[in-house]
């Protein structure tokens, strides 16, 4: 399911850090878990191996049907894999704005650059980032 059939014999210092990633996912899955919690799991990486370990994920997803809790704190990460979006405050910490991700249907039918590119897309990135900042009224 993560795709590492091919390097199952190297030692963990050779893997990369997607690689990795895949592992620990792999790992998470073994256990059979109603839930997955994910926190921050791309964060330390490139752009290009973030972007493929969110199609990953989404296919995993697809696959299995778990439920997954994906903490970003990146808002494009958040609108490209949700199903659902909670915006917390950053100081205290609490939801200021629970919502039903408008672009799940699409993610599966548009390429993430077709949908990133979207006016809409862009416009509520725009819309949570000043939630966030809590520059704007909710």
């Amino acid at each position: 399911m993560v795709e590492l059939h091919d390097s199952a014999k190297l030692l963990p210092y050779q893997l990369s850090g997607g690689m990795k990633q895949r592992t620990a996912i792999a790992r998470a899955l073994a256990a059979n878990p109603k839930i997955i919690l994910m926190d921050e799991p791309f964060a330390a990486l490139d752009a290009i191996t973030r972007e493929m370990m969110q199609v990953h994920l989404k296919k995993i997803w697809a696959q299995t049907h778990k439920s997954i809790f994906f903490i970003t704190h990146d808002v494009e990460e958040a609108l490209l894999l949700a199903t659902r979006v909670l915006v917390m405050s950053p100081h205290p910490g609490r939801i200021v704005k629970e919502m039903v991700n408008p672009f799940a249907p699409e993610l599966g039918h548009y390429s993430t650059s077709q949908v990133r590119s979207s006016k809409a897309f862009v416009e509520l990135r725009e819309y949570l980032i000043a939630e966030i900042r809590g520059s704007h009224p909710s």
